[in-house]
């Protein structure tokens, strides 16, 4: 006789008596007692199984020969256990049908009851944990937790274009073992299981990676390791701790008697080497989780490569912090980042770059809840390696010791100072502020001053560093967030870091040395007045002024006039060459042009400028072209350097042209002015090195106009007077 059941829909899978093997809680479950052939038994709405998968169901009242009929369009008979009167098990068959809604029948004799109905999504395997990273070593076994594996099944492991099928070496109930391929990298891989035509994506894992070669220990060492490509060690590798260097010897193998005082060490890449890459993240360092008296292995896996000829990008100063209108993220975002994507992911040559720090802003860090993590976040598309140093804002607000306010930087960035060659070039990146912040404690925000410097061990290392350099000939580059060097006039140099020349001596002997530095968002290039081996490009910001004079203008410029932009190094061997690039703009505009009858009309006439400097809040600014005679033009060449050649005729006669002292008018009219309508100012127009004066016949005459740079590359404009100013490029 056939009975009727009610289905109530009751508890949750916290309470659940139904067990299966790996199922997901829905948190929605049918439970029957009716008291009749069973009790207590509870079934998921919707489940995740596998075919062949075994269920057990809890219960109360559960007899042998109790057979289980999953009901749909047609009848499934499966094979039964029962082990007690409280528990039933099943074994799911092939014929499940994914997404089908299934009545869970209880068939005894003549009777039935139907103890629920559940959605079955039927998956190759199910329960995947990649647990975020696999450890392993290369050519060992790794695993990944799950159920449903089987010997017969292909892991597939992604690595960008690159991918390796391999054959599990040991599955169980829980669990697939896999062997390493040796020629997979570390960082961001994913994982796709294949069964004959049928695949399931797994997900992704950071892969952290080392040989199965063991560093014998050595007395008083803290820190050992092998340095290797595909797990063969390779000698004469240096690697340091931010104290030490050493070599590795003929096994690659390396050991250091370190304190530990960094908790990290890295090695000082070798030419005809790369690193693994972890979403644009060179993976040259690692953190060290022992405590100092205790040794451990570091391992570090170099790849062969080819990069003698190679792009190096250096961008400066991005100071992300989740603030501005529009968000800076998201100026950074449409601007920099699509264009340095678009250009450079799928470039054909080896592509680098340097980010020369002030990566985040540290008054916003808590408040914006905006760090050093969301930054990198923010480059993580990039197809290339982002070697970075750390600027003052790039530190701690609530630390008030320099040491101590880098820790989330060695944390989440690595060292701040640290050294590697990229085909012929040796780069070497330091850190030279200070940082006091006064008042700063947990919690408390300090003045985030800071001195502009390089301390005393980190030049000690430097010294050390050097002479690992064999040729005195190798090109150097030093990357820095502060400048050098400042102009303080038209053409007087002062030192902008105080212990200059102690750094700069540690380059003696050396032919070729170009250092090239952040922090002021403006664009100078400037000879050493005292070391005639050294040359520093101070470079303008990604972020213009602060992200602000988009919000003004709908530019992004610095204060000097400059467009918000980087500079492109091209490096073929051991000659490189350089230009500015401003974001969003052809690299062959290298220089703006004003006719200042135009610009001195607007200063005296246009409507809110009168405001601003009626304001107050722009002192002796209507004065700023007082001076400026009838028919002057001005010419502000970005990126002018010692060797550019600047030419002007009108009418096939040369003008003279002269270098002078002024602040740009497009900067002025994009931030000074609509800013000073109402505000302080904070970030104004400085004077600037690059801007020249031609002084023609007439007021609307046509200039033309060439610029010819240091390595041949000529910029030309045939410009039409009179010339509007306004807020564009």
């Amino acid at each position: 006789m056939k009975k009727l059941f009610t289905l109530l829909t009751v508890l949750s899978l916290s309470c659940a008596l139904l067990c299966i093997s790996g199922c997901e809680d829905s948190g929605d479950t049918v439970y029957v007692d009716e008291g009749r052939l069973v009790s207590d038994v509870v079934i998921d709405t919707s489940m995740e199984v596998f075919e062949g998968m075994t269920i057990s169901i809890e219960g109360q009242g559960f007899e042998s020969g109790d057979r289980m009929l999953l009901r749909a369009e047609t009848d499934i008979e499966m094979e039964t256990e029962v082990s007690a009167s409280d528990a039933l098990a099943f074994t799911l068959p092939e014929e499940i049908e994914d997404g089908h809604t299934y009545k869970f029948v209880l068939v005894r004799g003549d009777d039935y009851q139907v103890l629920g109905a559940s959605t079955l999504t039927v998956k190759l395997v199910i329960n995947v944990d990649l647990g975020g990273t696999i450890s392993a070593s290369w050519e060992g076994p790794a695993v990944i937790r799950g159920e449903g594996f089987r010997a017969t099944d292909v892991l597939v492991l992604s690595q960008g274009d690159d991918s390796w099928e391999i054959t599990p070496s040991e599955v169980d109930d829980l669990s697939l073992t896999f062997i390493v391929p040796a020629g997979v990298a570390e960082g961001e891989s994913s994982f796709t299981l294949r069964r004959g035509t049928e695949s399931q994506e797994l997900g992704t894992a950071d892969l952290f990676l080392s040989t199965s070669a063991v560093v014998p220990d050595k007395e008083g060492m803290t820190i050992k390791g092998i340095v290797h490509a595909n797990g063969r060690g390779i000698a004469d590798v240096l690697v340091s701790d931010g104290d030490l260097i050493t070599r590795t010897d003929e096994n690659g193998f390396y050991w250091l008697a370190s304190e530990k005082r960094n908790a990290l060490a890295f090695v000082i890449l070798p030419s005809g080497y790369d690193v693994p890459t972890s979403k644009a993240m060179p993976q040259f360092w690692k953190p060290c989780t022992l405590d100092a008296s205790t040794c451990e292995q570091l391992d570090f896996k170099l790849i062969p490569t080819q990069n003698d000829n190679h792009t190096m990008l250096v961008a400066t100063d991005m100071h992300l912090a989740n603030r501005n209108t529009p968000l800076d993220y998201v100026q950074f975002g449409d601007g920099f980042v699509k264009e340095i994507t678009t250009t450079y992911n799928a470039a054909a040559g080896k592509v680098y770059m340097l980010n020369l720090g002030d990566f985040s802003w540290d008054l916003y860090w808590y408040s914006n809840k905006w760090a050093l993590p969301e930054c990198k976040a923010a480059i993580a598309d990039f197809n290339f390696q982002v070697w970075s140093v750390m600027g003052n804002h790039d530190n701690d607000p609530y630390v008030a010791n320099d040491f101590g306010a880098e820790v989330p930087y060695r944390q989440y960035m690595g060292p701040v100072y640290y050294a590697m060659n990229i085909g012929q070039i040796h780069y070497i990146m330091l850190d030279d502020t200070e940082y006091t912040n006064d008042g700063g404690s947990q919690g408390v925000i300090g003045d985030r001053e800071y001195n502009r410097r390089f301390d005393a061990k980190q030049l000690a290392w430097l010294r050390e560093e050097l002479k690992y350099v064999d040729n005195k000939s190798t090109p150097i580059v030093v990357g820095a967030h502060c400048p050098l060097y400042n102009y303080s006039s038209i053409n007087n140099v002062t030192t902008a870091v105080t212990n200059v020349s102690e750094v700069l001596s540690c380059f003696d002997g050396f032919t070729d040395v170009t250092f090239v530095t952040g922090h002021t968002h403006v664009n100078r290039n400037i000879q050493s007045p005292s070391f005639s081996n050294v040359y520093e490009q101070n470079v303008a910001a990604v972020c213009g002024t602060w992200w602000w004079t988009d919000q003004y203008a709908g530019i992004n410029v610095c204060t000097d006039g400059s467009p918000a932009g980087y500079k492109i190094f091209t490096v073929n061997g051991t000659d490189f060459k350089w230009q500015y690039k401003g974001v969003g703009l052809p690299v062959e505009r290298q220089f703006m042009t004003y006719d200042m009858n135009e610009v001195k009309s607007y200063w005296a006439t246009n409507e809110k400028a009168q405001q601003a400097f009626d304001s107050g809040n722009l002192p002796n600014r209507r004065n700023d072209y007082s001076s400026v005679g009838d028919n002057e033009v001005y010419i502000n060449v970005w990126a002018y350097e010692p060797g550019w050649d600047i030419t002007v005729t009108e009418n096939d006669r040369e003008l003279e042209v002269s270098k002078v002292w002024k602040r740009d008018p497009l900067h002025t009219i994009s931030y000074d002015i609509p800013r000073g309508v109402s505000n302080s100012l904070t970030f104004p127009s400085t004077y600037c090195p690059h801007m020249f004066s031609v002084t023609a016949s007439s007021e609307n005459s046509t200039l033309e106009i060439s610029v010819t740079d240091r390595f041949g590359n000529v910029y030309s404009e045939s410009m039409t007077r009179p010339k509007e100013l306004d807020t564009s490029f």
